[in-house]
């Protein structure tokens, strides 16, 4: 838990200003010491360099209160291995030097104003520029700029740190020469003009000021030659307007092809060799490709997504290389006969990606000393034009003449059905990887070689299981806990530091494994593996059996609360049920794909916590869903589209898709709703065109719909956007004679539409929905199965109505709709205490 220097800021600027004030108050009031204190014999380094420290100081005391802070923190929570050493090197060690740089330019400023007020000023616009500036993006112009230091507990700060100390030296070596200015033309006694000091500097730099001032000089120019090869000659650097003009003129150039019939890959044969010591690896790779068109194909399509990746050789079997575009790193080859439908060619390729030095910006993360992770696209050619890496903001894509959004298909063009959302169509895979003799290589596919030689360890993996030509290589110097079940071979492969959750990470595999089972049909391989990746992205992603997994996202998480939402087993959960919904049944690039696959998913592990924890604990769960839905609806534009017509948007597919898909179990009963699922499956399981789209999942589930009230509920999840506002007020609870109770429930409904614009409008509403009676609240710590008193479902309409039962036991809380099933735009006054 290291706390970091933007946390700072405003505390800094603050005892920048304190520092400031003071000393003009000062010199205000003892105008007369002051002048004394100039007339003395003491040299000019004598004021500047004890000031310039003792700012510095002032600042990295912040600094080491922070430290103090996060390590009181940690110590509260239980945790002992505080790592002094890395608060050291990695926090106030740079955060000290970068404000020793502000302080000696504060120190020159005022050396320079001819009053401390507009010193003070001044550093103050500086300091704002700074957080604004947009103009100035090389660090070798802009004071005191560095490219980051990405940190992980996996990885440490790795070979990351040389492009920011680099940079440090450069300017603390210009911060050398500012305070040499600074002593140069310090003001002493009552003489505030510049000209007269200039012309005193001159006679002053001699001897030691001079030999200081060459070497500084020496080490700038030295570190910026250095910094610049780095850059600009080993890296190629882009400003962020020159970045979108490329982006801008490849979309122009090639976006045309984007529907051009393309082939499919239907094998792939690679070896991957890593050299994680030296950031690079090297692929030679074989496709099969095949036309699964219905017509002839003249022209094949092979382009890189990343511009640090080199294609070095490729070759296609019977075609003549007619476009090379090294810029754009994109190729045309053209066919010596057009492939027929069905008909297979072979490309042939060798690629290589090798990060040298530093970059200016952020540096490139997947190729590391210890957790490579790599997809599939940063290591191979692609088929075909994609929308991958192509602007998305609307005013940049005004500003340079392109449409305002790049739209998915819509629901009703059938042509759409005939390509894929993922991974361009079904395929079987032999990977070999080859990594550092102390690392694990990991790939999907089973596991059928391991051997280390030569200082190298090799793994191949082989999937005849068809899988997208969509995965992951991943190596690190992991530890490995595996678990039979079910004739799966369960594994969590982490570092070894980190092994509090993997135990929990195999309970959630096995669960999820038996509910998907049950419910979904038979898992197509013979093993699932979590594998861990730095913590520098912050996320879950499911490739064919094999799931990485960030060391932030759930590895360090601490759940010895029983009160913590329990992340690991709901991504775990959920990361296995893409293994059905996205690696088994795939979406039609079109709108409403992504419910085929994380909506989906979120429905698997929301039933999987359901069985796992219990029924009366999912409301924390659920309540996370609607809160996280209402964020994103309230920043988003407004014409927010039903769920079967979401686009991209991950607040409605995974947040509204959850809340939508329980509800509907809770309607329609969980099998009906899992036997629609099932026969989705059996239909497009591991198929080719026409590809699904979300309107087959409604009907499928209208085919399970018993009643006209169910038939409706599935039109407001999937069809309309539907709000509801449900509350209750003032319940309360009288004694009988008899020592039972009479509770009384007002509730107060409304329910609304809200059309493409964003305009609501109110519907009658006329739904039986749960009321329930709580001696404690629900969601909260002490709620379990036992605090449920009575829960009911009952018809609510549109305005006020009061609610009476009789119970045995008080309640000490009464609500409609307690569990958060229905979106429900104010969920707080959905419970309340009982009078």
């Amino acid at each position: 838990m290291i706390p970091k220097i933007e946390d700072t800021f405003s505390v800094i600027t603050l005892v920048i200003a304190i520092y400031y004030a003071g000393e003009l108050v000062w010199r205000e009031r003892d105008r007369r010491v002051h002048e004394l204190v100039d007339a003395s014999a003491l040299p000019n380094w004598g004021y500047v360099v004890p000031k310039t420290l003792a700012m510095t100081l002032l600042l990295v005391a912040v600094l080491l209160v922070n430290v103090v802070a996060a390590v009181s923190l940690q110590l509260s929570l239980g945790y002992t291995r505080l790592e002094l050493g890395k608060y050291l090197l990695w926090y106030v060690l740079p955060a000290a030097w970068d404000l020793l740089l502000l302080a000696a330019l504060a120190v020159f400023v005022q050396a320079l104003s001819p009053h401390k007020a507009v010193g003070w000023g001044v550093m103050v616009l500086f300091v704002m520029w700074q957080q604004l500036n947009t103009t100035i993006e090389h660090n070798l112009l802009n004071f005191g700029g560095r490219p980051g230091m990405p940190l992980s507990d996996m990885n440490g700060a790795a070979s990351f740190w040389t492009g920011p100390w680099t940079f440090r030296i450069y300017w603390g070596a210009f911060a050398v020469l500012l305070l040499l200015a600074a002593h140069l033309l310090w003001r002493r006694g009552t003489e505030i003009r510049l000209r007269p000091r200039l012309a005193h500097a001159r006679r002053r730099l001699t001897r030691a000021p001079g030999w200081v001032a060459a070497a500084a000089l020496a080490v700038f120019i030295g570190t910026g030659a250095y910094a610049y090869y780095n850059t600009n000659v080993l890296n190629e650097y882009r400003t962020q307007d020159q970045g979108d003009a490329w982006a801008a003129e490849y979309e122009k150039k090639y976006w045309k092809y984007h529907d051009l019939p393309q082939p499919a890959i239907t094998r792939l044969t690679m070896n991957v060799d890593v050299h994680p010591e030296e950031r690079r690896v090297v692929t030679k790779g074989r496709y099969l490709l095949r036309n699964r068109t219905p017509q002839s194909i003249t022209d094949v399509h092979v382009l890189l997504l990343y511009d640090d990746l080199e294609l070095t050789s490729a070759n296609l079997a019977g075609a003549r290389l007619v476009l090379n575009d090294g810029r754009f790193g994109y190729r045309v080859y053209r066919l010596d006969a057009p492939m027929r439908p069905d008909e297979e060619r072979i490309l042939t390729f060798e690629t290589r990606r090798w990060h040298r030095g530093f970059v200016n910006g952020r540096p490139y993360m997947g190729l590391v000393d210890n957790g490579t992770f790599l997809n599939r696209n940063e290591l191979t050619p692609v088929i075909g034009m994609t929308a991958s890496g192509l602007l998305q903001d609307p005013a940049t894509r005004r500003k340079y003449g392109l449409p305002p959004e790049m739209r998915r298909p819509k629901l009703e063009d059938l042509s759409a059905t005939a390509s894929p959302s993922l991974g361009g169509g079904w395929a079987t895979a032999d990977i070999t990887v080859s990594t550092a003799a102390d690392q694990t290589p990991i790939a999907p596919g089973r596991k059928v070689s391991d051997v280390t030689r030569g200082g190298r360890r090799i793994a191949r993996f082989v999937s005849d299981v068809p899988i997208h030509p969509v995965f992951s290589i991943q190596s690190a110097r992991y530890a490995e806990k595996h678990r039979r079940h079910a004739g799966v071979d369960l594994a969590v492969y982490y570092h070894p530091v980190h092994p509090w959750n993997v135990d929990r990470m195999l309970d959630a595999l096995a669960a999820s494994l038996d509910y998907d089972q049950a419910n979904f049909g038979p898992y197509p391989f013979d093993h699932v593996r979590i594998v861990e990746f730095p913590g520098y992205q912050y996320f879950a992603q499911a490739f064919a059996a094999t799931i990485p997994y960030s060391e932030t996202y759930g590895f360090i998480a601490d759940f010895r609360k029983p009160e913590t939402l329990d992340i690991v087993t709901g991504t775990t959960a959920h990361e296995l049920a893409h293994q059905y919904w996205g690696h088994q049944v795939v979406g039609a690039d079109m709108e409403g794909q992504a419910i085929l696959s994380e909506t989906l998913a979120q429905y698997s592990a929301m039933m999987v916590m359901k069985k796992f924890r219990g029924e009366d604990q999912i409301r924390r769960h659920l309540q996370y869903e609607l809160d996280r839905y209402l964020q994103g609806r309230a920043w988003a534009p407004a014409g927010e589209p039903p769920l079967a017509r979401v686009e991209g948007q991950s607040w409605i597919m995974y947040n509204k898709g959850s809340l939508a898909m329980y509800l509907l179990q809770k309607r329609m009963g969980e099998e009906a709703v899992n036997r629609a699922l099932r026969n989705l499956l059996r239909r497009y399981k591991f198929k080719g065109a026409p590809y699904p789209r979300s309107l087959d999942l409604v009907a499928a589930l209208r085919a399970e719909a018993r009643t006209s009230e169910e038939q409706d509920l599935i039109t407001d999840l999937f069809e309309r956007v539907t709000l509801y506002d449900l509350k209750v007020t003032q319940p309360s609870a009288v004694r009988r004679a008899d020592g039972r109770w009479d509770v009384t429930v007002p509730v107060e409904a409304k329910k609304l539409y809200v059309n493409e614009r964003g305009e609501e409008s109110e519907t009658p509403l006329a739904e039986r929905i749960e009321v329930g009676l709580f001696t404690a609240e629900p969601g909260r710590d002490t709620f379990d199965a036992s605090s449920v008193v009575l829960v009911e479902r009952h018809p609510i309409r549109s305005g006020r109505q009061v609610l009476k039962f009789v119970t045995s036991r008080k309640p000490a809380y009464a609500g409609v709709d307690p569990y958060n099933f229905y979106i429900d735009r104010s969920s707080t006054d959905n419970v309340l205490p009982v009078r």
